[in-house]
């Protein structure tokens, strides 16, 4: 499965990762407008309309509704957390056959919340859920088989598992897999790959993975930090960037607190590039996320003389996919290169996994 290097247009691994729940989606069995009803009203933070919703449906045997009744309960929203509850509900929805619910419920034995704990069961319930392709099932069977909990240890098996759900972009098992890939457990060792799959992890949030990469980068020959217009990209924000670009003479097309973005004509100062993104998380002030220049390419000769900056300044990419998307991992920043021949465009990125995440949910 390839993991494409994310774009956006105009767990420590030392400490023990933790079982993953599954978080309600929409009941595909229920008549639509109900269904979208609850879904927006979750996704609103209006918790008692979903829970109406769905309780109406669980009673009346839907095991959809009943995982998210369960989930309402297991997190207090909407409701008064209450344990028992939840276990009854991811019970019901087990005993449909519901892999949300079959994968909740394992969660609860595994954990030993509202029942005693059995592994063993558990891990039942997350293998019939991950076999109808669950994905935090598949993760959740993973880490019991990577770390040998109740059940018989097996890299293989834990990276097989895995690799179905990173499969399905599960930020968790991403960077499970990947620091399988950098360890060489239960796959060959491949650094590339590892960085790949972990930077993916990152991207969406994952501590775990974002450290991971810092020890990777330390591990590596010294790079240079990622500095442009005078600011080092992990330690600046919105204020201090416009201020230096102002210095640098920057065209403004956009500069707006309104938008998570700032854009420049970035001819004065990029040369050959036609537009640049600047854009920040949330907070006062904002910290930058990500950096992306876009350059006009008709052809690849844009590609190779781009690459060549990059390389001479940082050195070899740390990982690629095919020959028109490159990574170097900096450690705190990572820098992408895509060159897209259908739309005659060249990226060059620059990102802060510990931002740039955040800047995926405004």
């Amino acid at each position: 499965r390839r993991h494409s290097f994310p774009t956006r247009r105009s767990s420590d691994l030392d400490e023990a990762p933790t079982p993953k729940a599954t978080a309600p989606a929409p009941q595909k069995s229920a008549p639509p407008t109900q269904a979208e009803e609850a879904a927006m009203a979750y996704a609103k933070g209006d918790y008692a309309t979903a829970e109406s919703i769905w309780r109406k449906h669980a009673e009346a045997g839907d095991g959809q509704a009943m995982n998210n009744l369960g989930v309402l309960y297991d997190l207090g929203q909407g409701v008064e957390p209450d344990m028992g509850r939840a276990l009854h509900w991811f019970a019901e929805s087990a005993k449909t056959g519901h892999p949300s619910g079959m994968s909740n419920y394992g969660r609860m034995l595994e954990q030993g919340r509202g029942i005693d704990a059995n592994p063993q069961e558990a891990a039942r319930w997350f293998d019939l859920a991950a076999r109808q392709g669950q994905p935090e099932a598949q993760y959740n069977l993973g880490l019991m088989y990577e770390s040998g909990h109740d059940v018989q240890q097996d890299h293989k098996a834990a990276a097989a598992w895995y690799s179905r759900a990173a499969a399905q972009q599960q930020t968790d098992a991403l960077a499970r897999l990947g620091h399988l890939y950098r360890t060489g457990q239960g796959v060959e060792k491949n650094q590339a790959r590892a960085t790949i799959l972990l930077y993916a992890a990152a991207m969406r949030g994952s501590i775990h993975a974002m450290k991971e990469l810092e020890d990777m980068a330390r591990a590596e020959p010294s790079r240079p930090e990622a500095v442009l217009f005078g600011q080092r990209l992990d330690n600046t924000d919105r204020n201090s960037m416009r201020t230096a670009l102002k210095q640098y003479g920057a065209t403004v097309t956009r500069e707006d607190n309104a938008y998570i973005c700032d854009l420049y004509d970035a001819a004065k100062v990029a040369p050959g590039a036609r537009q640049m993104a600047i854009c920040y998380g949330p907070g006062d002030p904002a910290p930058l996320g990500f950096l992306e220049l876009d350059y006009a390419a008709p052809d690849n000769s844009v590609e190779a003389l781009i690459l060549k900056m990059v390389t001479d300044r940082f050195g070899p990419p740390s990982a690629g996919e095919g020959d028109d998307a490159h990574l170097w991992n900096l450690g705190s920043v990572v820098v992408a290169t895509r060159y897209e021949p259908t739309r005659g465009q060249f990226s060059l990125m620059y990102m802060v996994p510990r931002v740039y995440h955040l800047t995926r949910q405004r």
